[in-house]
């Protein structure tokens, strides 16, 4: 549900790829903000108003309970992913170049999006929505990538494994809210499409490997 909308919402949003109001953005930054430092249990339309700073009215413009704020949060997380990784992958047509755009955005995105402590405070929340919405990043890396899993692939004596590469890419990156990133894994996370295409040209020269036989 792209759009944000939810079954009681009581006024539609815009349909997917639209641009949402800036009020409705106001609300969703809000929200997270006060996920942050209140949890969800804790968590009131009051705090959401307060943190979002906008009135009980416009709030309710939108939204019903809090139920329907904290699954709209959820789409609002997962969609400017989505948004997001498809247009960093738009920027260039150059294989790797592509992966180098992709792998920046994914990494800025997780962590400038993410408010401080708030998977200490709130793990429940981010569990459930990494298990609803794993598979939608997945989706959306692979789709970023496939012109560089194309390029990777004319490098190799065999395709890339992409559902494999694409989910350890995203398992990495969302450990770093269990462990906060620091300049030693970014960069080696900036550095890691070179070193996969390394590791390819490698290969494909036939280079003996270990094991090998």
């Amino acid at each position: 549900m792209n759009e944000l909308t939810t079954a009681s919402m009581t006024e539609p949003l815009p349909a997917r790829n639209a641009k949402l109001p800036p009020s409705i953005v106001k609300i969703m930054e809000g929200a997270l903000k006060a996920i942050g430092g209140r949890g969800t249990r804790r968590l009131s339309m009051s705090d959401i108003c307060n943190a979002a700073e906008i009135s009980r009215g416009t709030l309710y413009r939108y939204f019903s309970t809090k139920e329907d704020v904290l699954a709209a949060v959820s789409e609002f997380v997962s969609s400017n992913f989505e948004n997001g990784v498809r247009e960093a992958a738009e920027t260039t047509t150059d294989p790797m170049e592509r992966f180098h755009a992709v792998m920046r955005f994914f990494g800025e995105y997780t962590n400038d999006h993410t408010p401080d402590r708030i998977f200490e405070i709130e793990p429940s929340f981010y569990i459930d929505f990494f298990r609803s919405h794993f598979d939608r990043h997945k989706i959306a890396m692979r789709a970023a990538l496939n012109l560089t899993f194309d390029y990777l692939d004319t490098l190799a004596d065999a395709p890339i494994d992409r559902d494999g590469v694409v989910e350890a890419l995203v398992r990495m990156q969302l450990s770093t809210l269990i462990i906060p990133i620091n300049s030693t894994w970014v960069r080696v996370w900036e550095q890691l499409p070179k070193k996969l295409e390394g590791w390819i040209i490698t290969l494909a020269g036939r280079k003996r490997v270990p094991g090998e036989n």
